[in-house]
């Protein structure tokens, strides 16, 4: 009996984690700009090359969604700081088609689907996480496809009004690829570059600054959406040089890839 005590005492003190139903008001509305800029360098050249690529841009500078667009991105039903849902795969259509009416969710190649994360949760307010894999059919022979999209949605707890939104293009080496078919030849040329901006952003009102009482980072958050996404991103993965010191400690080989793009993307 004497044993069963700690034990008992432990499993008494261990409470289940609180569980948040984040709410949104069908009367609200959220008013994003959208910017576009060219590809500041790539590959081989075919971004400079093709004339619908030179200089994008939005089809509409500014737009302003219901509602009803953002409530497909809540979770079904309390979820947990750092839990993961899944989000219809159309839902982020109405949103990427203010950048070109050629959006679409199912794409040529690679993972499909939008997936959302419970980041941080505040007395007043509540941040959701999301990211997006879809591509915009430019033309009928250019097909642009970004690495992903990732969302930051800022809640009013209690109003269930959208106070912030963002839709982007993560800024960084090769994150975006491109397939241009040429009719004559009957085949694609692909390219792969660096665009500084593809974003969708909501003008953030003043005194904007959260104070949250859980939170999981950044880059937590990031990690487990990937995780959704690919099987390969449910690896610890290291940097090269702790790969190589832990290669040598543990007497095992180290397996190297060289990429264009990034691996847990859609740009590579």
């Amino acid at each position: 009996m004497l044993l069963l005590a700690p034990l008992l005492t432990l499993f008494v003190q261990t409470p289940a984690p609180e569980r948040f139903l984040p709410r949104l008001d069908p009367a609200a509305s959220i008013t994003l700009e959208a910017s576009w800029s060219p590809c500041k360098r790539s590959k081989y050249g075919l971004f400079a090359e093709t004339e619908v690529l030179r200089a994008p841009a939005p089809a509409e500078a500014r737009r302003t969604h219901p509602a009803a667009e953002l409530a497909p991105f809540l979770p079904p039903g309390p979820v947990e700081v750092g839990e993961v849902w899944p989000v219809p795969r159309a839902a982020i259509l109405p949103f990427l088609r203010q950048l070109h009416p050629g959006a679409r969710a199912e794409l040529a190649y690679g993972e499909p689907g939008t997936f959302a994360c419970l980041r941080a949760v505040g007395p007043r307010r509540l941040e959701l996480l999301f990211r997006a894999h879809a591509e915009l059919q430019l033309t009928p022979e250019v097909l642009y496809r970004p690495a992903q999209f990732e969302g930051r949605l800022l809640l009013d707890r209690e109003l269930g009004t959208p106070l912030a939104l963002s839709i982007v293009l993560p800024d960084r080496d090769t994150n975006v690829d491109v397939n241009v078919l040429q009719p004559d030849q009957g085949y694609s040329l692909a390219d792969i570059g660096h665009v500084p901006e593809l974003s969708l952003v909501s003008p953030a009102p003043p005194g904007l600054a959260p104070s949250w009482e859980r939170e999981i980072p950044d880059a937590s958050a990031r990690r487990s959406l990937a995780r959704a996404f690919y099987r390969f991103a449910r690896l610890d993965w290291l940097p090269f040089e702790d790969a190589l010191t832990h290669a040598s400690a543990t007497e095992k080989p180290v397996l190297v890839l060289v990429l264009f793009g990034t691996l847990d993307d859609e740009s590579c």
